[in-house]
């Protein structure tokens, strides 16, 4: 039996985080900027590869910590579609991304 593989999907929330934050990293260093843009992308692979293996946040809310960058990738399993709610820079109040939920 092949085992169907999981796609990504980006809310309009996560895309706003994620642009707000490369262009804040990208102002100070482009080089920064794109090193935050391949760990973005790291994650999402491994989300990709693994969702069960990242521990629940909120609910059916999982949470991938980025390396080297404080930021959470928050995401949820639907079927076999996985939906990032929020791109979350770790110093900002959590309520924030929960009310996505």
């Amino acid at each position: 039996m092949k085992i169907k593989p999981f796609s990504i999907e980006l809310s309009d929330e996560a895309e706003v985080d994620f642009d707000k934050s490369y262009e804040y990293y990208y102002e100070d260093n482009p080089k920064v900027a794109d090193t935050f843009f391949k760990n973005i992308n790291l994650g999402f692979e491994n989300v990709i590869q693994n969702p069960n293996s990242f521990p629940i946040a909120h609910k059916d809310v999982r949470k991938y910590v980025v390396k080297k960058f404080p930021f959470v990738i928050y995401n949820r399993i639907v079927d076999s579609m996985i939906q990032v709610i929020a791109i979350f820079h770790t110093s900002r109040n959590p309520e924030i991304w929960n009310d996505r939920t």
